[in-house]
C-alpha cells in the first residue's frame, strides 16, 4: 500500500506537510467525484434518460456542451498565464470552487430541462478550468513537497492518489444516488454536505502547501518584521525574517493581492498603478486629494535624484488626512533583484512613515524620510538576500506584478 501511494523513502524524501496534505486531498477527491456522480444522474435524469434510447439531439447537445466546455478552458489558460506559478495555492483552491459551481449548476439541469445545452455548456466550462487550473498547478505544489530530485516520483503518486480516490468517490456517489428516491431534489440534498466537505477538503490540504517563491502577500508577511525601528533607526532584524514554512500557514490565498494593505500606523503600497488612470481609481476616502497633488507626486516619484532612479525603480507618496499611500513602479527594463529592492525599500519607507510624527500634508515632508530608508535599503539588502535565500525563499523570480504593467522612462 505504501509503495503504490506514498513516493519512495517518503519519510526522508518529502518535507513534513506532505502527509498532511494528501490526506485532506484524498478527502476532497473522493468527495469531488461522489459529488460528480450525482449531478451526472441529475443530467440524465434531465434528459429523460430511462424512457428509451437516448435520442439523437440529445447527444448532440451533449457533444456541443462539452466543445463550448473545451473552449472556455483554452480562454481562461490565456488570461491567466503566469498566475499559475505566482499563485498556486489561489489558484488550486478556486478550481476547487469552480468544480463545485459547475457541479450545482448540473444538479439544477431537471429543474430547467428546456436550458439543458446552455446551463449545461457554462457548467462544462466551469469543470474545464476547474481541470486546466488543477493540472497547471499540479507540478508548482508537489514541487514544494520535495526534498531529494524525486519530482516525478512524487507526481505519480499524486496521481495514483488521485484514481483510488476517484474510484471511492465514485462508489460513494452510485450508493448515496441509490438510496434516494429518483429525483432532483432528493439528489441535491445528498449532493449540498458533499460539496461543502469536498471544498473544506481542499482549503485544508493547502495550508499545508509551503510555497518559497515570492508574490506581494508572501513577501510582506516576510518582510514585516524584519524591516524593523531601533531607536528610531531602521534596522534589519533577520531573526524575524519568516521563512516560507511560517508564511504558508498565515498567507491569504482565497484571493488575489496585488497591493500592501494599510495597517495601523503603516500606509499602503500600492503596486504598478495605471499611471493614466490614477486619479480616477483613488478610493472615495480620499476625495479631498486634487489632482494636482496626484501629478506632484508622479512627478516627485520620477524625478531623477541620483539615487534610487538608477535602480529603474520609483517610489512615490500620497499623503492622505490619517495615513498615507506608497506607490511604487518598476521600468520595463528591471530585473528580478532590482524589483525586490524596490519592494524592500517600499517597505522601509512605509515603516519609517508609520513611525513619523509627520502632519503628512506635504510630499516635500516625506523626502528626508525616502533619502533615509533608501541609504538603508542600499546597505543592508545584499545581507537582507543573504538571509531571505538562507530561509528558503527562491528569489530568482519574483511575482509582484505584471511586466506589461512596468513603466518605460527615458533618461536623460
Amino acid at each position: 500500500m505504501v509503495l503504490a501511494f506514498l513516493p519512495t523513502d517518503y519519510k526522508n524524501s518529502v518535507t513534513a506537510e506532505y502527509l498532511d496534505y494528501t490526506k485532506w486531498q484524498f478527502l476532497h477527491n473522493v468527495l469531488g467525484s461522489a459529488s460528480g456522480v450525482l449531478a451526472t444522474q441529475a443530467m440524465l435524469y434531465a434528459m429523460g434518460l430511462g424512457a428509451g434510447a437516448l435520442p439523437l439531439s440529445a447527444a448532440i447537445n451533449w457533444v456541443i456542451k462539452d466543445g463550448f466546455g473545451q473552449l472556455g478552458g483554452v480562454v481562461y489558460a490565456t488570461m491567466v498565464g503566469q498566475k499559475f506559478d505566482s499563485d498556486p495555492k489561489h489558484q488550486r483552491f478556486w478550481s476547487a470552487v469552480w468544480l463545485q459551481t459547475a457541479t450545482w449548476l448540473e444538479m439544477l439541469t431537471p429543474l430547467f430541462p428546456h436550458a439543458f445545452l446552455a446551463i449545461g455548456s457554462v457548467a462544462n466550462i466551469g469543470k474545464n478550468i476547474s481541470w486546466l487550473a488543477m493540472s497547471a498547478t499540479k507540478a508548482s505544489i508537489n514541487k514544494t513537497f520535495c526534498r531529494k530530485e524525486n519530482l516525478g516520483d512524487v507526481t505519480a503518486k499524486h496521481g495514483s492518489q488521485a484514481t483510488a480516490a476517484g474510484l471511492v468517490g465514485t462508489a460513494l456517489g452510485v450508493v448515496v444516488g441509490a438510496t434516494m428516491d429518483v429525483s432532483v431534489y432528493t439528489l441535491i440534498v445528498g449532493f449540498v454536505p458533499i460539496s461543502l466537505a469536498s471544498l473544506w477538503g481542499n482549503y485544508q490540504s493547502l495550508l499545508y502547501t509551503v510555497t518559497p517563491t515570492l508574490n506581494v502577500e508572501r513577501a510582506r508577511l516576510m518582510l514585516q518584521d524584519a524591516v524593523a525601528l531601533e531607536h528610531g533607526r531602521l534596522a534589519l532584524d533577520s531573526a524575524r525574517l519568516l521563512t516560507p514554512r511560517q508564511v504558508s500557514r498565515i498567507e491569504k490565498f482565497m484571493r488575489e493581492i496585488h497591493n500592501v494593505e494599510p495597517q495601523g500606523d503603516l500606509p499602503g503600497i500600492v503596486i504598478s498603478a495605471d499611471i493614466g488612470r490614477l486619479y480616477r481609481t483613488l478610493p472615495w476616502t480620499v476625495a479631498a486629494t486634487s489632482a494636482e497633488d496626484m501629478a506632484a507626486m508622479v512627478s516627485s516619484a520620477f524625478q531623477p535624484r541620483g539615487h534610487a532612479w538608477n535602480e529603474r525603480y520609483y517610489i512615490g507618496y500620497l499623503p492622505r488626512t490619517a495615513d498615507g499611500s506608497v506607490y511604487l513602479w518598476f521600468g520595463k527594463q528591471a530585473t528580478d533583484t532590482e524589483i525586490l529592492l524596490g519592494f524592500y525599500h517600499a517597505m522601509a519607507f512605509r515603516r519609517l512613515l508609520g513611525s513619523s510624527h509627520l502632519p503628512r500634508t506635504s510630499i516635500d515632508d516625506s523626502m528626508a524620510i525616502h533619502t533615509q530608508s533608501y541609504q538603508f535599503a542600499k546597505q543592508t539588502f545584499a545581507d537582507a538576500c543573504t538571509h531571505i535565500t538562507d530561509a528558503g525563499w527562491d528569489t530568482s523570480i519574483v511575482y509582484f506584478a505584471k511586466r506589461s504593467g512596468f513603466v518605460g522612462v527615458k533618461r536623460h
